[in-house]
């Protein structure tokens, strides 16, 4: 008689508040059922609000579990993920919120039967994980944005809006009119370069999606090493709620004002000192640190390409000079206007 595929166990962390509400206790039944018919015994806990998965995936990690699958939205994931960081454990990710950001970079399957086959695949990715540290605060885990200015100032607002709060757009209305129009913002790439410009928005990122599913960087790679950087000088509110519509509506418009860059670690300062988001969570104002810590995740997911993640081999590739004029100074005191094509690991000569 042929050998039976040994069993894999594994804790599962469920949301059924992610997504749309009806039928969760039926979905879970599934999933539970889908993974185990592929092989795959599943402890259930169920975390409501998702910053209780936090101390279960540490608990779970301490456990000995080598598997732990996130089921919900991508806050639920990220808490996870939070819970976990620092550990050798294998993320599975199964997919029932509203965006689902981190399973579209990565192609994970939206098909709930096809995401738990892919877990008992056991394909695993080891993916970039990066950490923000506001001030003096303690050093704060991240997998798919650090978000500085405008953009953060209105995330509380933003995020009640889209679970029906529509009193917030009054207030979403209010924080946006209100936020600094041109404040001075200033970041050392990597030790070497010291940029300092005008913009009301920062966003550094490792996932090629955020938000409402809208591409931040075509060039996003999970596994490069670097974190990517998009600067928005020279923009208008106006002007940056006009691109914002026109991203979030599909596609990433072509504008040549907008300035990336990409780096493996960041100090940014800010004047007046703006709003800073990791991942859904107010970290507060201040200077900000970023490092990326790469391959520090091991996520079971398909091979780099399926989704809106580029393969690594296609994102080795010059970065356009940024056409905005910006001051940069070196380390030894020499000042350039501009920068010269970035190849994502040098910035001036």
């Amino acid at each position: 008689m042929p050998k039976k595929s040994k069993t894999i166990r594994a804790k599962l962390i469920a949301n059924p508040g992610s997504g749309n509400i009806s039928g969760k206790s039926k979905l879970l039944e599934d999933v539970t059922r889908y993974l185990r018919e592929a092989g795959v015994e599943v402890d259930v806990a169920v975390a409501k609000p998702k910053e209780e998965a936090i101390p279960i995936a540490r608990r779970a990690v301490k456990d000995g579990y080598k598997l732990i699958i996130a089921m919900g939205g991508d806050g639920t994931t990220e808490a996870v993920i939070r819970g976990i960081a620092g550990s050798q454990v294998r993320l599975g990710v199964i997919p029932v919120g509203t965006a689902n950001n981190l399973a579209k970079s990565l192609g994970i399957p939206q098909d709930l039967q096809e995401a738990c086959a892919l877990i008992a695949s056991d394909h695993c990715r080891k993916l970039d994980l990066s950490q923000v540290k506001v001030r003096k605060g303690k050093r704060f885990p991240f997998f798919e944005l650090v978000t500085i200015g405008i953009g953060a100032a209105i995330y509380p607002d933003t995020l009640r809006i889209r679970k029906g709060r529509l009193s917030s757009v009054k207030d979403a209305v209010q924080t946006f009119l209100a936020h600094e129009a041109n404040p001075k913002v200033t970041l050392m790439l990597d030790d070497e370069s010291v940029l300092t410009l005008r913009t009301s928005l920062v966003v550094v990122s490792n996932a090629p999606l955020i938000g409402p599913n809208m591409l931040i960087d075509p060039n996003a790679s999970m596994e490069d090493g670097l974190l990517n950087v998009s600067l928005y000088p020279g923009f208008s509110k106006s002007e940056l709620l006009a691109y914002s519509t026109r991203v979030i509506s599909g596609g990433l418009p072509k504008n040549e004002k907008i300035q990336r860059y990409r780096a493996r670690k960041l100090k940014i300062k800010t004047s007046p000192k703006l709003e800073v988001m990791a991942d859904g969570v107010m970290l507060g104002k201040g200077t900000v640190k970023i490092k990326v810590l790469p391959g520090a995740l091991r996520v079971i997911a398909p091979p780099a390409g399926t989704g809106a993640e580029k393969p690594l081999e296609a994102v080795a590739l010059d970065l356009p000079a940024p056409v905005a004029p910006v001051v940069v100074t070196n380390t030894n005191g020499a000042r350039k206007v501009g920068l010269p094509p970035l190849n994502g690991h040098s910035y001036l000569s």
